[in-house]
């Protein structure tokens, strides 16, 4: 006799193919043999359990997991399928990014402060509040911005969140994120990463698109300051926000980076042109 759940979670992966026979082919597993699983007359075989789960995108201890909790599971891995057939040939290396990735980015999980020159408001600095964090060898990103009143059309102010994930390569940290309520855009930073093997600064180069109305693309160069594993997150939210450049007041080798304007451009921004 079979594992209760097994036959009906299996029947339950059945509808999400075009025909059982063609699955069977895929697999190739003979399809009486395959009627008998669905049946719970039998349980398959240690190779065709792993063809079963090859074929379908699950674990085999997941197939053993009631039928409520396993039906909410796949409900969400059609979405999962499509992904990765539209990354085609680049869904297997940007697996392997992330695998090769985990224990370098692992000493970078903490809080920092994220310096630029915004280009909503010409010569100030926005700073923001960015945390790496890692769960199930994914590595997570949140940078929270505080939206001042006077930059607010209804005058008041707020938070805007931005979620994505980072992996390291060669020596830098890439970090896609978007924001979290409109999903309107997406913007890329890649950091250098410290050579000392302590974390202090972190220094690098961001592509976004401006949050006014023109939504017009821009490129500036970005200073993280290193908070730690953990830190007061309501204390650090409060001093969030766009400053002039005495009034972001942060510390002193960040302040010489930023007011370096000298012989390199702290941002780029795109101009449309006219139709």
């Amino acid at each position: 006799m079979t594992e209760p759940h097994l036959a009906r979670n299996l029947r339950a992966l059945c509808n999400y193919t075009t025909s059982i026979s063609d699955a069977c082919r895929s697999m190739g597993i003979n399809r009486q043999q395959f009627t008998k699983y669905l049946n719970g007359a039998s349980r398959p075989s240690p190779r065709n359990m792993r063809r079963i789960c090859d074929h379908f995108g699950v674990e085999e201890d997941e197939l053993l997991v009631p039928h409520g909790r396993f039906a909410e599971m796949v409900a969400l891995r059609p979405r999962a399928r499509r992904l990765i057939r539209a990354l085609g040939p680049a869904a297997p290396q940007i697996d392997r990014m992330f695998n090769q990735s985990a224990d370098s980015l692992k000493p970078y999980c903490g809080y920092y402060f994220y310096y630029y020159h915004t280009p909503s408001r010409p010569g100030m600095i926005r700073r923001s509040l960015l945390r790496i964090s890692e769960y199930k060898g994914i590595f997570y990103t949140r940078l929270n911005e505080r939206i001042q009143p006077e930059e607010s059309p209804l005058g008041r102010s707020h938070f805007v969140r931005y979620i994505g994930v980072a992996v390291f390569l060669d020596g830098r940290i890439f970090i896609i994120d978007h924001n979290a309520r409109d999903l309107r855009s997406l913007s890329q930073t890649v950091l250098f990463t410290t050579q000392t093997g302590e974390i202090e600064v972190l220094t690098g180069m961001t592509l976004g698109v401006q949050g006014r109305t023109a939504r017009a693309p821009f490129a500036a160069r970005v200073f993280l300051e290193y908070l730690g594993p953990r830190t007061d997150t309501r204390a650090a939210m409060r001093r969030t926000g766009i400053f002039g450049a005495e009034g972001a007041d942060p510390p002193r080798h960040v302040s010489r980076m930023l007011a370096s304007n000298g012989t390199e451009p702290q941002m780029l921004t795109a101009l449309e042109l006219p139709v």
